[in-house]
């Protein structure tokens, strides 16, 4: 079996923990593809990497079952043992679980789809939705979905919870990767991320459903810092005639999760200090 080091091609520390860098970036830009799928040349540009490099570190991948090809695109996407991994891995039981009991309550009395969404580093990812019961659903995003901090009502209430030095260095930080998602306007963000920090809310039109509104609001830990957002998502009409309710809603469900976690005793710090 190959080693590591075959994947790099080199043989010292430095280059095996330079490898294992890349493998880790490789699945991250492929989890942040919109399709779930991204091809060699586009991520090797965003790594930048040798098309070669890349190629040979993807091809392990896959051999370990870590990365899937599609036969037909030749798309790479996350592979099964990523998923088998995940359900070793996941968030701490505690939050999962608050997550959990604040969708369910958030979609029941909206009726509406809810979202639970953790910071992760530059990025926000998923935790959980829950869909209430008007026939028509706003399903923004998948569990597990990971995107650039700054794309999304939950997000924006994540970085809207830090403060104004971090929310706007993650936010320079990615202002590339949020622009190659569709979003050229930047400052925009940073109005609605510091509107959210007066409000204590974020109202936000999806990128690509303009049908659509998000409201979120950030949950802390004891210590101040945004460890998840709760957000709920419909057509723009049942947000804009009961904005006011699902605010009330949200305050409700924010102020449960929160005093939760007050009584774990748990931080479940933010990897989102940078």
């Amino acid at each position: 079996m190959d080693s590591i080091k075959e994947i790099s091609g080199k043989s010292s520390a430095s280059d095996g923990t330079q490898a294992v860098a890349r493998a880790a970036g490789l699945l991250r830009e492929i989890a942040l593809c919109e399709s779930g799928e991204g091809n060699l040349t586009a991520l090797a540009t965003r790594l930048g990497l040798e098309r070669p490099t890349a190629y040979r570190i993807l091809r392990r991948l896959v051999t370990e079952g870590l990365v899937q090809q599609d036969p037909a695109s030749k798309a790479y996407g996350l592979g099964p043992l990523l998923f088998e991994l995940g359900l070793a891995a996941k968030p701490p039981i505690e939050l999962q679980g608050i997550a959990s009991d604040a969708l369910t309550q958030l979609a029941n009395e909206s009726g509406d789809t809810a979202f639970a969404v953790i910071p992760s580093g530059m990025d926000s990812i998923c935790l959980d939705r829950k869909e209430g019961n008007y026939p028509v659903k706003a399903l923004m995003m998948n569990p597990g979905r990971r995107r650039p901090l700054g794309i999304g009502a939950g997000s924006l209430a994540l970085l809207s919870a830090m403060s104004p030095e971090l929310a706007d260095q993650i936010l320079s930080n990615n202002a590339a990767r949020i622009r190659e998602q569709g979003d050229s306007d930047i400052e925009s963000l940073r109005l609605a991320i510091q509107k959210g920090r007066i409000d204590g809310h974020v109202l936000r039109e999806p990128l690509k459903a303009p049908e659509i509104l998000s409201l979120g609001v950030a949950v802390c830990n004891p210590y101040g810092t945004p460890v998840m957002s709760l957000s709920i998502s419909a057509l723009k009409f049942r947000i804009e005639q009961r904005q006011q309710l699902l605010q009330t809603y949200l305050r409700q469900s924010k102020l449960m999760a929160e005093e939760r976690l007050a009584k774990l005793h748990m931080p479940f710090a933010s990897s989102g200090s940078v």
